[in-house]
């Protein structure tokens, strides 16, 4: 099943500073104390717990005030710089938050040296992440010198707490945990070894030693039990949760997680932990494909938050409740529930994650074929990121927002979007991103018809992977020029740029762009000897032409046959099976092709690669046309047509209109009682049927009904014979896939393009689809 793409918060994967926030938090510490600037640090930290970040950093500057009028308050101080940092993060705001801490820094007297190093690793913290490269180097440095000042104060727990939180080295961190753990464990502090294990298993995760981390972080786990610390078990078992997922240990993930949720809900702080925690469960129960506990779970996790008036809780329940829509295929109920969360988020001052939503807004707007509401949320996201000096997230607006222009066909918009997003990727010297936003305005330039711009502007993205010696990204720009050269009939010179994709993909051993290189190539040479082959009767040097590159051909087959093989991936097997089809399909094995194509178009859906599918229903309409197949040459056609028109690959739709306007043509020369038989019959109108109540006689003959009517029969049907058997073509199932489609709204997954070969007979169908109803199956309550 494919997992759609989505964008999370940071607090899926948990950092230390949620550690910092749980153990070394202002809350208790000031509780028992009477002073005003102890109620403003009690009131800020409730503020916080329960994500009302602006009141909570104004409670906190409010304390930090008056510990700065007092005298001998430096500790207080750093703790009231803390919440004001953490809030000022958690609103994206990292240069106010940096200006805080540093002035603080330099306010401090040369005697306060421990709340100077602490100072210190606060400024480390804002800086080691979304601050551009400068200001990661100067983290390493304060990192260090916070470290530094923490062992000559023999602080050791301190600097042990705090070491995993910055982007040191592992061997550094081990060796500070080993040194620790003999002194917490002489003074028989858990709690502190606990911590200590905690920052091991942070430092193996940002290694990407995940094992190693989840070994850890499972110590820490029963060190924190040990200790009685329900707060900091619950976040253990979140980082655990987070670092099985990435295992793909999904069971695993998916009880960490419930345990931490189950904690955080008995806690009387642990609300705002809860939605970092419901976002990784959600995201395994929706890889385990138990969609029926994915709704229940962010639906209780809705009501528990709007009952708290927690809007930031409430805007992660509605992502997480949009992502279970998208997944069942409702994209309209999921674009609402985006568009509500960008307005919670907006409310809440939570920027970033109204851009974040945004964007999903944008992309379920595409599906919905809404390409203006699409281009506004993507630009409104760009405009956010943007004023939040977030110029990757802006960047990466951008170029959806291209994207959508480009789909609705304002292609000097879009063009020039992606130079915008180019220019953003430049200056953060993200040189992989260039390329790419170089490479979507080229397409803009060939879909408008400007060929010398756009093979300029491919060439320029191609120099500069070439200088900055990115292989991937080089290889990539040759494949694009290649294709650009095959779409304007230059065979030769495609060629040519195919095989130098090709050693790009062999070089950074990237199994999928070798496979789509040798594709590539594979169908250019092909069209190379097709051509030499019509020239054979006037020419015997161009049998020999058309001999030698056929040859290339074989050659090159077998390299992707064994490449397949060897990767073992459904896209590389795709490819293969693409290449054998078309190779077929050249030597005239119309019915070999077919088949061939239908296993390369299950191997394509399985790798969740349209383009794949779109070509495979280009090839096979040109297989049923060349055997006068016109009803299922026009249905492989209009899909492919159609997919071509959602994608924005304009030159394949408009090769399938070209094919399209041939069948017309060679329709009209057909008698009329054989035209009559390769129209397709009209549907019969049936209600829709309820997937949360479905009922399995209806499903059976409605499924029953569509067969009869394609197939042009009114005798009973066999609901165990094999439909093909009986007349159904596999194009005309793809009609029958559509219309159930259309009668079932909120099936998931949905019905796949080869159901006729997988689920061949009106019973097999019934029963696939009851399947995925009951998995489709909505609890009650959830809006």
């Amino acid at each position: 099943m494919q997992v759609w793409d989505w964008e999370i918060s940071t607090s899926v994967w948990p950092q230390a500073s949620g550690l910092d926030r749980r153990e070394l938090g202002c809350a208790e510490k000031y509780q028992k104390q009477v002073s005003p600037g102890a109620r403003e640090m009690v009131s800020a930290a409730q503020h916080l717990e329960e994500g009302r970040f602006e009141e909570g950093a104004a409670c906190a500057e409010r304390a930090l005030g008056l510990f700065r009028e007092a005298e001998g308050e430096s500790a207080a101080i750093v703790d009231a710089c803390r919440l004001v940092v953490y809030a000022r993060q958690t609103q994206g705001r990292l240069k106010d938050a940096h200006e805080l801490a540093h002035a603080q820094l330099e306010a401090f007297a040369a005697s306060d040296a421990l709340a100077k190093a602490r100072m210190l690793l606060l400024l480390s913290q804002i800086n080691h992440d979304k601050r551009g490269r400068r200001n990661r180097e100067r983290a390493k440095e304060w990192a260090s010198a916070a470290r530094s000042a923490f062992a000559e104060l023999g602080e050791t727990r301190l600097e042990v707490i705090k070491q995993h939180g910055n982007p040191l080295a592992l061997n550094e961190t081990k060796q500070l945990v080993d040194a620790a753990l003999p002194l917490l464990r002489a003074v028989n502090d858990c709690l502190g070894e606990g911590v200590a294990m905690h920052g091991m298993a942070c430092a193996r995760a940002l290694a990407g030693l995940l094992d190693g981390a989840a070994d850890a972080g499972r110590e820490a786990l029963a060190l924190f039990r040990k200790a009685r610390r329900r707060g900091l078990e619950a976040f253990e078992l979140h980082c655990l949760a987070a670092w099985m997922l990435a295992l793909e240990d999904t069971d695993g993930a998916i009880k960490a997680a419930e345990e931490a949720m189950q904690i955080y809900m008995e806690e009387p702080c642990g609300l705002s932990a809860q939605p970092g925690v419901l976002q990784i469960l959600m995201k395994a129960y929706f890889i385990a494909k138990d969609f029926s506990r994915a709704f229940a779970c962010a639906q209780g996790a809705f009501e528990r938050f709007q009952e708290a008036n927690d809007r930031r809780g409430q805007a992660v329940a509605l992502d997480m409740l949009a992502l279970g829509y998208l997944h069942s295929g409702d994209f309209g109920e999921a674009a609402k529930l985006a568009q509500q969360q960008a307005s919670l988020l907006q409310e809440h001052g939570d920027r970033p994650g109204q851009a974040r939503a945004l964007r999903l807004r944008c992309r379920l707007s595409v599906q919905l074929q809404d390409f203006n509401g699409a281009i506004a949320a993507a630009s409104e996201a760009a405009a956010i990121s943007g004023d939040l000096r977030s110029y990757p997230e802006k960047a990466a607006a951008l170029q959806l927002m291209a994207d959508c222009q480009m789909r609705n066909h304002s292609l000097s918009e879009a063009r020039e979007a992606a130079l915008q997003a180019r220019q953003l990727y430049r200056d953060l010297l993200d040189r992989d991103q260039e390329v790419l936003a170089l490479l979507q305005a080229s397409q803009c330039s060939a879909l408008s018809g400007d060929t010398d711009l756009a093979m300029q502007t491919a060439s320029e993205a191609k120099e500069l992977a070439k200088r900055a010696a990115r292989r991937c990204a080089e290889g990539i720009c040759w494949h694009t020029l290649a294709s650009l050269h095959l779409d304007w009939g230059r065979l030769a010179d495609a060629s040519k740029m195919a095989k130098k994709a090709l050693t790009c993909a062999k070089r950074c051993h990237e199994h999928k762009e070798q496979a789509r290189s040798l594709l590539l190539f594979i169908v250019i040479n092909l069209m190379i000897s097709k051509e030499y082959e019509a020239d054979a009767d006037a020419e015997a040097e161009a049998t020999s032409e058309a001999g030698e590159h056929f040859r290339r051909v074989e050659e090159k087959m077998e390299e992707l046959r064994l490449l397949a093989q060897r990767a073992s991936e459904p896209f590389c097997t795709a490819c293969s099976s693409h290449a054998v089809a078309a190779v077929q399909l050249h030597r005239g094995s119309y019915d070999e092709a077919l088949r061939t194509a239908q296993t390369a178009m299950t191997a394509y859906e399985e790798s969740a690669d349209l383009i794949g599918v779109l070509h495979m229903y280009l090839l096979m309409g040109k297989a049923h046309l060349t055997r006068r197949s016109f009803r299922e040459a026009r249905d492989a056609t209009e899909a492919a047509c159609w997919f071509g028109e959602q994608l924005g690959f304009r030159s394949i739709e408009e090769n399938a209109r070209t094919i399209l306007q041939e069948i017309q043509a060679r329709e009209a020369e057909l008698p009329e009682p054989q035209l009559r038989r390769a129209r397709v019959p009209e549907m019969p109108n049936v209600p829709k049927l309820d997937v949360q109540a479905l009922d399995v006689e209806v499903l059976r003959d409605v499924v029953q009904l569509f067969v009869k009517v394609l197939i042009g029969s009114d005798d009973p049907i066999d609901p165990e014979r094999p439909l093909m058997e009986m007349g159904l073509t596999s194009h005309l199932a793809v009609v029958l896939r559509d219309h159930l489609a259309k009668v079932l709204p909120g099936l998931s997954p949905p019905l796949p393009v080869t159901l006729i070969y997988d689920y061949p007979s009106i019973t097999s169908i019934t029963q696939l689809v009851t399947t995925s109803a009951e998995a489709s199956r909505v609890p009650e309550g959830v809006a």
